[in-house]
């Protein structure tokens, strides 16, 4: 690919960047706490305090110790709801620098600023136009705290251990002690994001044992750190009670069926219906220039010289096991917030599949023929990764939201909400029910039963005996 064209397809894929952005930021400006978890965390911490809410919680709900730490930290605990105007922005910032984190590894020094900047408003746009649950990712502070925040931290994690093998993967302290660091609060964030981390751990281990018959003592201390991390995550006792009650949970026979049969329809949607094929398009020349960097193949790391049968074995297996895991864990298939990491780690492997099938045909195939016809190769695919990305599961939304006003009249309600509940003298309160259902910001409302969970804790934070929605919720 020539640099004048890179320039170009460079170009493309920033302004295309910030279209995406723009509403999601714009959105973000009209964001605000979620009855769903989020004052019922504030009050936790307001009674009991900070580590003892984090206690309580590990004790009767969930062993995921970083997301509790995070999730107890609650802006609204202080009162600041600008915070959630914020934090979205900043969990956009950390993705994007992960993503540029990523590129800017894999392509090392051989290629120029102009190819990692196109390679990661590649994998952004891939990854974000492509989310099923657009509030529990960015916008909703308990799901931001736990699969929007470790899906940042694990692209930083694999552009730090992308670093560290290209110095030799011995011991550095620095890097070490990184890595531990993001591998436990990954790990502690979800199930979900400990199998992320321990697929790659296990890939990392697998090609150092097929290619140089030994493992790094660095890996032997990561794996170690992972093991100790998802000890205290399963050790729980909250685990039992959050998953209790389940008919088809842990039940090995249905998990399977139901996640071949879920994988079946999943795998060839996300090919066919997203911008991930002409973006991968995009990503082959790159994939090229990069194979052609070394002069043998085993100048590579041992993850880069696996025969891209293991990469296709690999990607399978991790795309199986989470899948499996809400199957397993609650008997129901992936809802819209874990099927957010489920993309992720399809789109990398993806990524990864093809880099290996690159370097194993590089210098195999003679792409000399194909020379004339790269520029309007390369523009066609530009153009049929934004048509696919403008016609998926987010762009429609998010414009749709903003552009129409729902977010704004949304904003000034809940800003009314809380004139009124901020009323002394008034212990039982009636919410008039939203006129304005966003479904790119909300979630869930309270309910007309004051002894649903969400009213009770909106009623103890507001310092009401009783709060209720009059009616019912709107239908978005």
């Amino acid at each position: 690919m020539s640099g004048s064209l890179l320039r170009i397809i460079t170009i493309l894929l920033g302004l295309f960047t910030i279209v995406v952005l723009t509403p999601l930021i714009a959105l973000a400006t009209y964001n605000h706490p979620s009855p769903t978890d989020d004052y019922c965390f504030a009050n936790t911490v307001i009674h009991y305090g900070f580590w003892q809410a984090q206690q309580y919680y590990y004790d009767g709900w969930t062993g995921r110790f970083f997301h509790n730490f995070i999730v107890h930290t609650n802006p609204i605990i202080l009162g600041w709801y600008g915070a959630y105007k914020i934090y979205p922005m900043i969990l956009l910032a950390l993705v994007i620098a992960g993503c540029f984190a990523v590129a800017n590894q894999l392509l090392a020094s051989f290629l120029d600023l102009n190819a990692k900047i196109a390679l990661a408003f590649g994998m952004f746009i891939g990854f974000i136009t492509t989310l099923a649950g657009i509030p529990e990712y960015l916008y909703w502070y308990t799901g931001l705290a736990s699969y929007g925040l470790s899906s940042a931290l694990f692209l930083f994690l694999l552009a730090v251990l992308m670093a560290h093998q290209q110095r030799g993967f011995n011991w550095k302290s620095g890097y070490v002690i990184t890595e531990s660091l993001l591998v436990t609060a990954i790990i502690g964030s979800s199930e979900m994001t400990m199998v992320l981390v321990l697929s790659v751990l296990v890939l990392i281990v697998f090609g150092d044992l097929i290619e140089r018959r030994r493992v790094s003592a660095t890996m032997v201390i990561l794996l170690g750190v992972a093991a100790v991390a998802c000890y205290y995550l399963f050790k729980a006792p909250g685990n039992a009670i959050r998953l209790g009650g389940n008919p088809h949970g842990s039940d090995i026979p249905f998990t399977l069926i139901s996640s071949l049969k879920f994988a079946i329809t999943y795998i060839p949607k996300q090919l066919f219906t997203t911008p991930w094929l002409p973006l991968s398009i995009l990503y082959l020349p790159l994939a090229w220039k990069l194979a052609g960097t070394r002069r043998r193949r085993s100048d590579f790391p041992p993850y880069l010289r696996l025969h891209p049968f293991w990469g296709l074995l690999y990607m399978v297996a991790t795309l199986l096991a989470l899948i499996s895991l809400h199957f397993y864990g609650v008997g129901i298939a992936p809802i819209p917030r874990l099927i957010n990491l489920i993309n992720l780690a399809f789109w990398l492997c993806l990524l990864y599949n093809l880099t290996l099938l690159v370097i194993r045909i590089r210098y195999r195939f003679d792409p000399d023929a194909l020379v004339p016809y790269l520029r309007p190769i390369m523009l066609l695919a530009v153009i049929w990764a934004v048509v696919a990305a403008s016609m998926g599961t987010l762009l429609p939304v998010v414009y749709g939201d903003w552009l129409s006003g729902r977010a704004a009249q949304y904003d000034r309600e809940m800003l009314e909400r809380y004139a009124q509940l901020s009323k002394q003298g008034d212990a039982n309160s009636v919410i008039t029910p939203l006129s304005q259902y966003p479904v790119s910001l909300f979630l869930e409302d309270i309910h007309d039963n004051p002894q649903h969970l969400w009213n009770r804790c909106w009623a103890d934070y507001f310092h009401k005996k009783t709060i209720i929605l009059k009616g019912h919720q709107p239908t978005p």
